[in-house]
């Protein structure tokens, strides 16, 4: 119980303007991603997307701590044996980014 209290005010910590309009992007090309491939994107491809390793990795981190995405292992493709480690909206950040949007409308 400590440690989870611990644990949910250092996240509490990381969350800044910057690092809100980052989660926003990269829930945004998580769910952009998946649209458009059929699939959920693995990490290199989701880095890549957003052009930011060090950072993105670690808003992506900040995202699955949050509880915004899930992170799961599977093949990379069906004729490779390497595994990678995909990323997917939970219905946490599906959530988050609707409330998201509707706080932009609210705005303009």
């Amino acid at each position: 119980m400590r440690y989870q209290l611990l644990v949910t005010h250092m996240v509490h910590e990381k969350l800044t303007p910057g690092s809100l309009r980052a989660l926003v992007r990269l829930l945004t090309a998580v769910e952009d991603f998946s649209l458009a491939q059929g699939r959920d994107p693995y990490t290199r491809e989701l880095l890549g997307v957003l052009r930011s390793w060090g950072y993105g990795e670690s808003i992506l981190l900040l995202a699955w701590d949050l509880g915004l995405v899930e992170r799961y292992d599977d093949y990379c493709n069906e004729r490779s044996r390497r595994v990678c480690r995909f990323n997917r909206l939970s219905e946490r950040g599906r959530e988050f980014l609707r409330h998201y949007g509707e706080l932009l409308k609210l705005l303009s």
